[in-house]
């Protein structure tokens, strides 16, 4: 059992309803989940490494409601968006940055809070409030999802220790299961553990924002049809198996080159399986080429960077935390971005 300081759970009273209220971090991977072995048993094709980022992260308060509570909220909804089916059969009630989300959204965060309930019945509110854009490759899910997943063990009285919530949430997001350890988490497809990864590396990211619109694959449709019909798949998960096993001595060596370089190679695998699909697709803009050739060109001009890119077309920039303020004065003259250092989790 780990301390609420970790959890960032705090129980707070609101008109005389107990209300939890926490904190979860995004994580980017440096080597890549893309893929499914068992989707009913939640065991990835690929082993995956990622750093959980302290600026990057998703607040959520959550509380128990009633079927009036459901009731006002559904009619003031359906008054100013004039679509009653939209909103039609809702047994909880989920806000995302301040909107009331429709049936079939709040019905996957349901099956979340499922896992913690006796039934329907303890009908609850989700308030979850992303500080980056949401659904734009950016992570949101994993900071989203494993917030829901704290917030619930709160308010439903539960004592999960920290792995095995870690476990639960890969149910609602295999990539949030990582943001419950920090700085740098590792999730292994063959025994299934979730767990920190030693380094002494003080690594950070600076996030490239090039859109922030939703994208138009989401991850779980665009994995699905990588490992059905890419003929680069069974290629991607052999390689794959040896990135992970040499990604954590690369870490645990203290190597910053290698660790970048392969933080590089594993992104641009994963998304060659993208465009060896049935049929071929891309999350990529001229935007993250010109992003990739930047970085590149820094590098070769002495700077101490690396770019990783997951199902969207921003790019991330892995840097040295020692490098983050001057890479960030560079990087900012071109780009909007988000910068982090890692947390400890």
């Amino acid at each position: 059992m780990w301390s609420r300081e970790y959890l960032g759970g705090e129980n707070l009273i609101k008109k005389g309803v107990k209300m939890v209220k926490v904190k979860s971090y995004a994580n980017i991977a440096i080597v890549k989940y893309w893929g499914k072995k068992d989707a009913e048993k939640m065991i990835p094709s690929t082993s995956s490494i990622s750093l959980t980022l302290n600026d990057m992260f998703t607040e959520t308060e959550m509380e128990f409601i009633n079927d009036e509570d459901i009731k006002i909220a559904v009619e003031k909804e359906i008054k100013s968006e004039n679509c009653k089916d939209k909103f039609g059969d809702m047994t909880d009630l989920f806000y995302l940055n301040g909107e009331l989300q429709d049936s079939v959204h709040t019905e996957k965060i349901s099956k979340v809070v499922d896992l913690f309930r006796k039934n329907r019945s303890q009908k609850v509110k989700i308030s979850t409030t992303n500080n980056m854009p949401t659904a734009a490759g950016l992570s949101s899910s994993s900071s989203g999802l494993s917030a829901v997943i704290k917030a619930c063990n709160e308010l439903f009285g539960k004592s999960y220790t920290q792995s095995e919530l870690a476990q639960i949430s890969k149910f609602g997001s295999g990539s949030s299961s990582r943001s419950f350890f920090g700085p740098v988490a590792a999730w292994d497809k063959d025994t299934g553990e979730i767990y920190e990864v030693k380094t002494d590396l003080r690594l950070a990211m600076i996030v490239l924002v090039l859109n922030e619109n939703k994208k138009e694959i989401s991850s779980r449709n665009g994995m699905e049809l990588c490992a059905k019909t890419s003929t680069y798949f069974d290629e991607w998960v052999k390689q794959s198996e040896i990135d992970f096993i040499n990604m954590k001595k690369y870490l645990a060596e203290n190597d910053f080159e290698k660790v970048g370089t392969l933080t590089e190679e594993n992104a641009l695998r994963m998304h060659k399986t993208i465009e060896t699909a049935n049929p071929p697709f891309t999350y990529f803009n001229e935007k993250t080429y010109e992003a990739m050739d930047f970085v590149k060109n820094l590098r070769n001009n002495g700077e101490k960077c690396y770019f990783t890119m997951d199902a969207g077309p921003n790019v991330k920039v892995l840097c040295l935390e020692e490098d983050l303020e001057k890479l960030a004065g560079i990087f900012e003259e071109k780009y909007k971005i988000i910068v982090s250092k890692t947390v400890k989790l």
